[in-house]
């Protein structure tokens, strides 16, 4: 082994204890706001259960129409809809919100002082983003128990799966985002423009199936069709597409998005300047 190989195996080695402590940050920053990283997602999905599941519920659960929900109550099949939003949310929002924050305050420079890879810093932003994803699946689970008063019997290690691919796509759009947006406007021209229309498109409220012909073709290049997906067969056993399909697409969508993040944060783009 030469010396400059050797080197570099000990700085990638080194980099991981920095990245651990990245990793914690991450975690301390929003459980230190945990009314907005914690309740608000919570507050959010009751008032999209009381408004949509109660107050619509008995309409779009009615026999005409058990083709939009797939024959569960309107409530029941909001869930796993509501989780893969919220969870979308928290992973674009968590590494995005970081980084620009760490711009703005200029602490950003210390993070890329020290000896820590592409690679050890992505999965640092990344983990911190799964850990809130998982605390915001839950209290969408709560309260989801809380407006429909029926537990929901749901496969964890699928779900986990797919919380962990949901927050890896969009966590590294997030890291991404945050690196190149340079005002909190193009932040929310993302949130508003992109993310918002994804998630309406995609199946939250209703069965895929039930959209007009001609706008069906969307679904197949909106990732979050296939979260979706993922989130409703791992929670309700049912799925607008093949859960082969919706893993694989994910797995997929996965791979490229953590690829370009990596690739972003190795050439510094937007972050030295």
């Amino acid at each position: 082994m030469d010396i400059q190989e050797y080197l570099k195996r000990e700085a990638v080695g080194k980099s991981w204890l920095p990245g651990f402590g990245v990793f914690e940050r991450e975690v301390r920053r929003f459980f230190a706001v945990p009314a907005q990283t914690i309740l608000a997602p919570f507050g959010s999905a009751l008032i999209y259960f009381g408004l949509f599941g109660i107050a619509l519920g008995k309409l779009i659960s009615s026999p005409n129409n058990q083709a939009l929900t797939h024959g569960f109550e309107y409530v029941v099949f909001l869930i796993p809809g509501i989780m893969a939003m919220e969870v979308v949310n928290a992973g674009l929002q968590n590494p995005m919100s970081s980084i620009m924050i760490a711009k703005w305050s200029g602490t950003i420079v210390d993070v890329l002082m020290a000896p820590l890879s592409p690679l050890a810093m992505w999965l640092a932003y990344i983990f911190g983003a799964v850990i809130r994803a998982i605390i915001v699946s839950l209290a969408v689970l709560i309260s989801g128990f809380i407006c429909s008063w029926s537990f929901v019997s749901f496969n964890p290690f699928l779900l986990i799966f797919a919380i962990i691919l949901a927050t890896g796509i969009f966590g590294s759009i997030g890291i991404a985002a945050g690196a190149v947006c340079k005002s909190w406007d193009q932040v929310g021209v993302i949130m508003s423009f992109v993310v918002q229309p994804l998630v309406f498109f995609s199946g939250v409220f209703f069965s895929f199936s039930s959209f007009p012909e001609w706008i069906q073709f969307i679904r197949f290049l909106n990732p979050i069709f296939y979260i979706v997906s993922m989130f409703r067969y791992s929670v309700l056993g049912i799925s607008d597409t093949s859960p082969l399909v919706s893993f694989s697409v994910s797995i997929l969508f996965f791979i490229l998005t953590s690829i370009f993040s990596v690739k972003v944060l190795k050439s510094g783009f937007g972050l030295r300047a």
